[in-house]
């Protein structure tokens, strides 16, 4: 039996007028492995972050390893890594800054 590690119901985000990801649905189970290809717009960045309870959804419903998204993000956060390809920190701040 292949357990699931994410559920997503009918997960939409709007913007004001502008609706970002409307009726997404899908389910990845333990050992699946799944990636977000599309072009610039499509929603991709906007999925993951709500799915790690950064944005909350306006309609549906996510859940990893069964806890809520956006309720239980704090203890999702304990078992997850998230590193975003477009990271925008201070500006002189450096790898190498010591203090």
């Amino acid at each position: 039996m292949m357990s699931d590690i994410l559920t997503v119901d009918h997960l939409e985000k709007k913007f004001g007028k502008f609706q970002a990801l409307k009726n997404i649905t899908m389910t990845i189970h333990a050992g699946e492995v799944f990636g977000f290809i599309g072009p610039n717009g499509a929603g991709k960045s906007t999925t993951i972050r709500t799915l790690l309870g950064i944005l909350r959804p306006t309609k549906g419903s996510a859940q990893i390893f069964g806890m809520d998204v956006w309720q239980d993000a704090v203890a999702i956060h304990k078992r997850i890594a998230y590193v975003p390809g477009d990271v925008y920190l201070w500006p002189n701040l450096t790898g190498g800054r010591g203090d």
